[in-house]
This record gives structure tokens, sequence and C-alpha cells, in this order.
């Protein structure tokens, strides 16, 4: 990640390339300014560098802080829409299975009914 930001910085790149200072030892080693620097306007740009680079990590930071908690909630209502989902389910089947008896007890009670026979005289028309 830090080599990734440094590409964005060419002069912390020209230390890089030029083999004095590694990223670890950009961050973490303190130095003389007279083993690297060549005069106070590297330094001056090196610090300019250091400051646009914790701005960037500060951005991306509260980035992902605000995604991060857009993935909670988003998880969170995708989690009560599935238990919302699986309640309408198990309505839908206890529904079927009533429509299912009633129409078993309609079936059965139209069985049992017997119309008059009916005989049309077609010869009194």
């Amino acid at each position: 990640y830090l080599l990734f930001s440094l590409s964005f910085f060419p002069r912390a790149t020209f230390f890089l390339k030029k083999g004095k200072l590694s990223g670890d030892e950009i961050l973490n080693t303190k130095f003389k300014t007279s083993d690297v620097l060549e005069n106070d306007e590297e330094i001056k740009q090196l610090n300019f560098f250091f400051s646009e680079l914790n701005f960037f990590n500060s951005e991306m930071e509260a980035a992902m802080v605000k995604l991060q908690s857009q993935i909670s909630i988003f998880l969170k209502n995708l989690k009560n829409i599935e238990e919302e989902n699986k309640i309408i389910e198990e309505q839908n089947e206890a529904l079927f299975l009533e429509l299912s008896g009633l129409s078993q007890a309609l079936i059965q009670s139209l069985a049992n009914i017997r119309l008059p026979h009916m005989v049309r005289n077609f010869d009194s028309f």
C-alpha cells in the first residue's frame, strides 16, 4: 500500500529509486538530513509529501468507515427482509393448506348432493 501511495508522489519515488530510503525507512527511521537531503527545499518537499500522504490516508480511512457503516446497514436490512420473507412464506403455506382442505370439503359436499333427475319434454315446445 505504501509503495502504491508513493507512486503518486514523484519526489518520494525518486528517493526510493535512488536506493537511499525504502518505504519503511521513510516512515519508521529517524535519519540525519545531511545523509539523505541536500538542502532545505528537499526537506520542505518531503514534509509536503508526508502532509499530502497523511491527508490522503485520512480521507481513505473516513471513506472506509463510511463504507463499513453502509455495508452494516445493508446487511441488517437484508436480514430483516429475509425474516419477513420467511414469515410470508409460512403464511402462504398455511393459507395453501387451508385452501386445499376447503377444496376437498367442497368436492365431498358436492359429491353427496343428489340432483333430481330432470327429463325434458321436447314435445311440449
